[in-house]
């Protein structure tokens, strides 16, 4: 193969035949191009109001840029923290009625009087033993050498007795109560927690599909100038 030279192809100032100094500076008839987008200053696809175009479309996008999630997420996310703090307080309270429902549970379990309810019985113990002693001096016997008057308090002290299971089954209602109510507000509290999990997660998916969106328009973008661009080198080569 022989070789070309630069030479060889002449110059605008001195033209091969059937070419004139234009077509060596792009303008002529001779198509010849100084560069492959100069299909676009010609009739090619409009030239360079198609370039423009796709030109105008991205630099559109990014200017300006990519939009804020609408209002409603933010007056959504914007309860997130009253939503939490509210579900917080609420778990934290019932946690507390729990723990004491579990602890009176636990006394009544073992028979223990909480220590009003003892301060209560022996109140009233100690005033009907004192009423059922007067009783006695009043009859002219000396309690304290009666036969008569133990027996007394014996019954004092069943009936005492039976005051403290009453008491202590008052205990476990209390108990039972405390635990119950104390589950309602936890339960309470995870709804209000849970919404606001469900605000962010909400939030969080709108924001992922915002970003995919504008993402896809500077693909799009970047696609539509790579084909006016495509376009052009083609018609250079023709």
């Amino acid at each position: 193969m022989t070789d070309v030279s630069l030479s060889d192809l002449g110059s605008a100032q001195d033209p091969l035949p059937g070419l004139t100094a234009a077509d060596y500076q792009g303008y002529g008839t001779g198509g010849n191009m100084s560069s492959p987008f100069d299909a676009f200053s010609g009739g090619g696809l409009g030239g360079a109001a198609a370039l423009g175009i796709g030109a105008l479309g991205f630099g559109a996008i990014l200017g300006k840029g990519e939009s804020p999630l609408p209002a409603q997420f933010g007056q959504l996310t914007g309860n997130v923290p009253y939503l939490q703090q509210t579900g917080q307080g609420l778990n934290t309270q019932g946690q507390g009625l729990v723990t004491q429902g579990q602890s009176a549970l636990a006394m009544a379990q073992n028979g223990q009087l909480t220590p009003e309810q003892t301060a209560q019985l022996s109140v009233y113990g100690t005033g009907l033993t004192n009423q059922a002693r007067q009783q006695f001096y009043n009859m002219g016997q000396n309690p304290d050498q009666s036969t008569a008057f133990l027996s007394t308090t014996a019954d004092i002290d069943a009936h005492i007795n039976a005051m403290a299971q009453q008491q202590i089954q008052s205990t476990i209602q209390l108990g039972l109560g405390e635990i119950s109510s104390g589950n309602s507000l936890i339960g309470e509290g995870l709804g209000y927690e849970s919404a606001a999990n469900q605000a962010l997660i909400a939030a969080g998916q709108a924001q992922l599909q915002q970003d995919k969106d504008y993402s896809n328009s500077l693909t799009g973008a970047f696609s539509a100038i790579g084909s006016l661009f495509g376009a052009g080198l083609k018609l250079a080569a023709l």
